[in-house]
């Protein structure tokens, strides 16, 4: 898996935060049933259970090991939305990629030219 951050993540991490690739369980019958979420946190506050993924730049992403499964060999570019003073983390990945990951349908993202 690699992701890349483009500039606007890049300038909305603060010097001591990485993103992270998070799983969150939704399904009762199921443990792979989830989906993804992309945040950014402190790296004196990571859980050991993250894994630094390949990322450009480098040792700036982590990702939960049932993110970092569904998404190896993929890739994936990180970008950041701005409302005021609050800022959220956004994927290319479609809206429902964990409920496709779960089902193995989830496309292979193009590279960007």
């Amino acid at each position: 898996m690699t992701i890349r951050l483009d500039a606007v993540a890049l300038a909305a991490l603060r010097p001591d935060e990485v993103v992270v690739v998070d799983w969150h369980v939704t399904g009762l019958c199921c443990a792979d049933a989830g989906e993804f979420s992309v945040r950014a946190m402190r790296r004196t506050r990571l859980p050991r259970r993250l894994r630094p993924v390949d990322a450009a730049p480098r040792d700036t992403v982590y990702a939960h090991p049932t993110a970092w499964a569904h998404l190896a060999g993929r890739e994936v570019a990180v970008s950041c939305r701005h409302l005021g003073p609050l800022r959220w983390f956004t994927t290319d990945l479609p809206p429902d990629a964990g409920l496709r990951a779960c089902l193995g349908r989830l496309p292979a993202v193009d590279p960007a030219p």
